[in-house]
């Protein structure tokens, strides 16, 4: 299955065309991105995501999956998956997973009746499940449907954030230097597989909607805004959601308002539930205490993302993890940019207001601030405007070496003033590219050429795919359809009861990719009474995940009482059951007489699909009947904003 066949163009080309829609849709009735703008967008897109949308690659960590029986014989490959992102195959892709079985078979995707005894799967904000980016994606299947999901999440980042600039007065270069360095920046790219990025996709269209509003004032305007919002209210991850919002509502709180009411109630039927199940579940009842560590550890990242090494490479010493420290890392050139921009000088719209956000944003990151390491989603975004408006105006080439030599100095200082030996060339080689990226850029910017601009969002791309590419790693397809004799025998046999395994086998949650129930749960927001109930066979806890032992009769009455039919351990375990199947990738044992579920998961209730598609379809239409705007200018430098 490592053969490349026509088949494999099928997400490029599909990914594609929801690309043209929307920039003719953007071009027919708001704002259009100019050809050559359109053009560095795809390259970006192809280069990022060239592999999974045309070679046959899967932007899926299932290579993560190695280390657990019945999955040790998984082969290898090269390179190998990032391990910081497991929890994309052990939890966000099973409950997209979930969604997409409920959909198939014509149900609202209310209940996840695959893990543990069933848990919500609407109040789950994690399973995305009425959220405009996933359902996008529902052609494909789930293994390719996550790069078209990447691709869109970073398409909407690029576009808008390119639109709303040059919306703000911003020219053509300085606005994609900015869309380059937020659409390709940590927040974006190191998240790229987790709900958060919906977050950081849908900000700038949100912002957009906004300032289209604030110039223009059309009902097209406002649906664009409300649309928006409501996309973003259901990104999956509140947190983030709760301050992109709040960065809005900074931005213009009267045209913000009225949109975000009008959103809210829409997705409703979402937040609701999600906001009635929170309290019942693990995440609430575990006390969260937030980091501490020094200013550096803090602030460091932002400035130089592999000071403390690289989670990639497994060894990282910092704070947290590279994804929660470095995500503020936009590139080197745009940190120089910001620092230029903080001579006195002509302001455009908004700017102060960035820069307050920047520095807010920055306190609350300190080691004595209550904010965590999800607020770097607004300073990212604050750091990449302040530099696009660095790079409209005409600077001293003085002031140029000012800021070269302090953001060298920062650098320098935290890759050799905090030496370590683990990882050291690629701390070394990070600092020799980041002092080289600020050379060309201090050049570019000093001299203050025509092809200046240009010059110098080429250089934010190249260093944030220098840094960022190989935190995505794809996988071969062969890996998703890997099906080790245990679980063949388990989807031949398990029937309608459900299955567990001991200890670290078979991870929680991924028998769901193999049509297989679960009595275990692993997530944050997995019921915290099913849990406690769990409490009898649990042998500990890895992070949130828990796993499970056998002890005797009074473990296999739970087991009964469960459903539980099946125990799948790894090879050479033994235990006073029944054994079912005997491999080398893992043993089977048989629980006697287990209960069955109570409610049958597999009839459909509501014919959905037919609907839903009816709905879009004369949705669509009504759309294109809209006549185009008379005018659509985008202001210059000149005319300023509306």
């Amino acid at each position: 299955m490592t053969a490349w066949t026509p088949v494999d163009l099928l997400p490029g080309l599909y990914a594609g065309g929801l690309a043209i829609l929307l920039w003719a849709a953007l071009r027919r009735w708001y704002d259009a991105v100019p050809f050559r703008v359109l053009a560095v967008l795809a390259l970006i897109l192809l280069i990022l995501f060239g592999p999974v949308l045309f070679g046959g690659k899967l932007l899926v960590p299932l290579d993560n999956l190695r280390g657990f029986p019945p999955f040790q014989r998984l082969p290898k490959v090269e390179p190998h998956g990032n391990l910081l992102q497991g929890d994309l195959i052990l939890l966000i892709q099973p409950s997209l997973v979930a969604v997409r079985n409920q959909l198939g078979e014509g149900r609202w995707p209310l209940w996840n009746p695959w893990v543990g005894a069933g848990m919500p799967l609407l109040a789950d904000p994690q399973s995305q499940a009425l959220q405009p980016i996933a359902l996008a994606a529902l052609p494909m299947p789930w293994p390719r449907a996550a790069g078209v999901m990447a691709t869109l999440r970073v398409l909407l980042a690029l576009t808008f954030s390119f639109l709303w600039m040059r919306r703000q007065g911003l020219g053509e270069g300085p606005s994609l230097a900015g869309a380059l360095a937020f659409g390709l920046g940590g927040f974006v790219i190191l998240w790229l597989g987790w709900p958060m990025a919906n977050s950081a996709a849908l900000l700038p269209a949100v912002l957009y909607g906004l300032v289209r509003c604030r110039q223009k004032g059309g009902r097209r305007d406002f649906l664009l805004l409300s649309l928006a919002t409501f996309a973003l209210l259901l990104g999956g991850h509140p947190e983030t959601i709760l301050y992109a919002l709040g960065l809005c509502l900074v931005y213009d709180v009267r045209r913000m308002a009225p949109a975000l009411v009008l959103a809210a109630a829409v997705a409703a039927p979402a937040l609701l539930p999600f906001v009635d199940y929170l309290p019942e579940t693990l995440r609430a009842s575990r006390e969260l205490h937030p980091l501490r560590g020094t200013l550096a550890e803090h602030w460091l990242p932002i400035a130089a993302p592999n000071v403390y090494g690289n989670s990639r490479y497994v060894d990282y010493w910092g704070l947290n993890n590279t994804n929660e420290d470095a995500a503020g890392f936009s590139g080197s050139v745009t940190l120089l940019a910001v620092l230029l921009g903080l001579w006195p000088g002509r302001r455009f719209p908004k700017e102060r207001l960035f820069l307050g956000i920047a520095v807010l944003s920055l306190l609350l990151l300190s080691p004595w601030g209550p904010g965590t390491r999800r607020l770097l989603l607004p300073l990212a975004f604050s750091l990449c405007y302040l530099s696009a408006c660095t790079l409209e105006r005409k600077v001293r080439p003085r002031n140029v070496a000012v800021a070269f030599a302090v953001l060298c100095t920062v650098i320098a200082w935290g890759y050799l003033g905090h030496p370590d030996s683990r990882l050291e060339p690629l701390r070394t080689g990070s600092l020799y590219w980041q002092a080289r990226f600020l050379v060309l850029g201090s050049f570019l910017l000093a001299w203050g050429k025509r092809w200046t601009v240009p010059a110098a969002a080429g250089l934010i791309a190249a260093e944030l795919l220098l840094f960022h590419l190989p935190a995505n790693p794809p996988m071969p397809r062969r890996l998703a359809y890997w099906e080790p004799a245990p679980i063949r025998f388990l989807q031949e046999n398990l029937g309608e009861h459900r299955m567990a395994a001991l200890g670290r086998s078979f991870p929680p949650n991924t028998p769901l990719l193999y049509g297989l129930a679960d009595a275990r749960v692993y997530n944050p927001m997995a019921p915290a009474g099913y849990l406690a109930r769990l409490e009898p066979i649990l042998t500990g806890w890895w992070g949130e995940m828990p796993e499970l032992g056998y002890r005797g009769k009074k473990d296999t009455r739970l087991y009964r009482n469960l459903g539980v039919r099946y125990l799948l351990t790894a090879p050479g375990i033994r235990l006073p059951l029944p054994l079912a199947f005997q491999d080398r990738d893992g043993w089977i044992y048989e629980i006697p007489d287990p209960r069955k579920p109570l409610d049958p998961i597999y009839r459909p209730r509501t014919f959905l699909p037919g609907c839903l598609l009816a709905a879009l379809a004369l949705a669509a239409g009504a759309l294109w009947l809209v006549p185009p705007p008379t005018a659509r200018a985008v202001p210059t430098r000149s005319e300023g904003p509306g």
